[in-house]
């Protein structure tokens, strides 16, 4: 089973280097480095990613319209794959409504600014003199002065329906939030088809990738403690209403973003019970959380990217439990 490894920024770089260099090794897929506004930025760390590692795929996501210009995000990838050709993915998204406010950035028209954002990029890649009069984005004639040899594969980052069937129809691959319940992964990948469908292509050929929120530890409680946090940190956004419905609990998201808001994660975390744990993500033992993740692939990824939480002891154990997955 191919399986990545997601970094959400909220621990040093140097502990990312060698989470990063023991995923290497043991053969894992690819890295997603997540773009949460006021951590570890998502794009250095990134190319920090590849000068440690020899062969394993980097990807920065998501790379925002919002706060990154299309020749920004084109720069940076086409930097980062000069350096190690053929490792680089490109993730296109809108990135977290709530964070991007917070940092004083509006996010209007989403599906229409990720259509222009997405076609921009690719054509800067190319090599192409961009002249682009969109709803969204104006340019004036600007060219790359380099490019990549071959093309980057673009995965659209989305949760909601109308996003996801975008995502299906322009996108190499559609990368799916962490917490997401098997059940809406199997929703999510019947929009990604109806998308790839309008864009004309077979549904497989389109990957759904997804980050899978993941704690190692001997305690089933303290795994399941661990993955609250994080759990608490996402859940505060509305989009996600429809997916911990599907997952079968309740999570009242108003006074979990109150309680984010204030960065009080003790009284957060109270707003996530154990079964919306067990629900959203993998926790226990590193066999218990290996035969967890069967039911993400069964609910529809094709690439299950492992997102650790817990100590950093327990973030090794992750990524060492990963192993076994792979085979």
């Amino acid at each position: 089973m191919r399986v990545g490894l997601c970094f959400d920024g909220f621990y040093s770089i140097q502990e990312m280097i060698e989470l990063a260099r023991l995923a290497d090794d043991i053969g894992m897929d690819s890295i997603w480095m997540s773009d949460h506004l006021c951590f570890r930025d998502s794009m250095t760390t990134a190319m920090a990613l590849l000068a440690s590692t020899k062969q394993i795929k980097v990807a920065a996501a998501p790379a925002s319209p919002y706060s990154r210009n299309p020749i920004i995000t084109a720069m940076a990838l086409a930097t980062m794959d000069e350096f190690a050709p053929g490792r680089v993915i490109g993730s296109p998204g809108t990135g977290n409504a709530a964070a991007l406010k917070e940092a004083g950035m509006e996010s209007p028209h989403p599906l229409q600014t990720m259509r222009e954002y997405v076609e921009i990029l690719r054509r800067y890649l190319k090599g192409d003199t961009v002249s682009y009069q969109g709803k969204m984005f104006h340019i004036n004639g600007a060219k790359m002065g380099f490019v990549p040899a071959a093309p980057i594969k673009m995965y659209i980052t989305a949760v909601r329906s109308r996003m996801l069937q975008l995502g299906g129809e322009i996108g190499d691959g559609v990368l799916l939030s962490a917490g997401c319940a098997p059940g809406y992964i199997r929703k999510c990948a019947d929009d990604i088809a109806v998308g790839a469908a309008k864009g004309g292509k077979p549904a497989q050929h389109v990957e759904v990738a997804g980050f899978v929120t993941a704690a190692v530890a001997d305690s089933a409680k303290e795994a399941i403690e661990a993955n609250k946090h994080f759990l608490a940190y996402i859940f505060r956004n509305v989009h996600h209403a429809e997916n911990i419905r599907l997952g079968g609990g309740k999570v009242d998201q108003d006074g979990l973003a109150a309680a984010v808001g204030k960065r009080d994660w003790e009284a957060a975390k109270k707003f996530i019970s154990d079964e919306v744990v067990f629900a959203h993500s993998v926790a226990g033992t590193p066999g218990d959380c290996a035969k967890q993740l069967d039911a993400f692939t069964k609910g529809g990824l094709g690439l299950p990217i492992i997102l650790p939480t817990g100590t950093q002891e327990g973030r090794m154990r992750v990524v060492r439990m990963a192993r076994e997955v792979i085979g």
